[in-house]
């Protein structure tokens, strides 16, 4: 697996998005990735100590065939609007960690419904 950029599909502040991820061989036959960890890291900084948005995935959608989803709550997606950095990094032991994936994502502001 090499890494890629690849700058995501915006996001709307507040509202739920699902990734699905499937990794393969170069052959593009699925890499099983059970006992894997799989983490997902948003940042408006590179240098920034504390993410936006952290998710560790342990438990996958389909181990045996290399797929995991990152599921992004309304939570986790109530930033302050504007651009970030992303990285998605696959540990597949105690010192084998890869960055598979990076780029930029939008967090785009709404408006809000007022009660």
């Amino acid at each position: 697996m090499l890494a890629n950029i690849v700058d995501m599909n915006p996001i709307f502040r507040g509202n739920k998005r699902e990734y699905l991820l499937t990794f393969t061989d170069s052959g593009g036959s699925a890499v099983p990735i059970t006992g894997w960890t799989i983490y997902f890291t948003v940042k408006k900084n590179y240098a920034d100590t504390v993410a936006a948005i952290s998710k560790d995935i342990t438990i996958h959608y389909d181990a045996p065939n290399g797929q995991t989803k990152i599921l992004l709550t309304p939570t986790d997606t109530d930033i302050v609007p504007g651009n970030y950095f992303y990285d998605i990094q696959a540990k597949k032991a105690a010192d084998d960690i890869e960055t598979v994936l990076s780029g930029m994502i939008q967090i785009i502001a709404v408006t809000r419904k007022i009660t």
